[in-house]
């Protein structure tokens, strides 16, 4: 699996791009602090999009999943500092890692579940 950085002025062509091909894929999301512990935010959501915004002062990415009134998500992770993707040989098993200046980090791993079969494998009310 190779992991590389994305430069930051690519962030949001990289997460548009990103967001465009894995649209209703499966994506798990998970915070990593060091003071509170590893938390899970969600589980088994379909992709909905993730996307930079860095034109002002209050710096975030964000990472929206589930996309239903019953199961939405939204992560806002404020003051990102570095984005590395981790690629596998093949596509559907990627984890985003976003860093923030406070040294928290996000990890969003997709799932190898297109969206043709997310709505047979997740409950009605997931």
């Amino acid at each position: 699996m190779l992991t590389r950085e994305i430069p930051r002025e690519q962030w949001g062509k990289y997460f548009d791009d990103f967001s465009k091909k894995y649209e209703g894929w499966v994506v798990d999301v998970e915070e990593l602090d060091s003071e509170i512990g590893d938390q899970k935010e969600a589980v088994g959501l379909p992709l909905v999009g993730i996307s930079a915004d860095l034109k002002d002062r209050e710096n975030r990415v964000e990472v929206i999943i589930g996309g239903r009134p019953d199961a939405d998500v939204t992560r806002i992770i404020n003051a990102p500092k570095r984005v590395w993707v981790k690629e596998p040989q093949a596509a559907g098993d990627e984890v985003i890692e976003v860093e923030s200046e406070d040294g928290t980090r996000t990890l969003i791993t997709l799932r190898h579940v297109p969206p043709e079969e997310t709505e047979r494998q997740l409950p009605a009310n997931a």
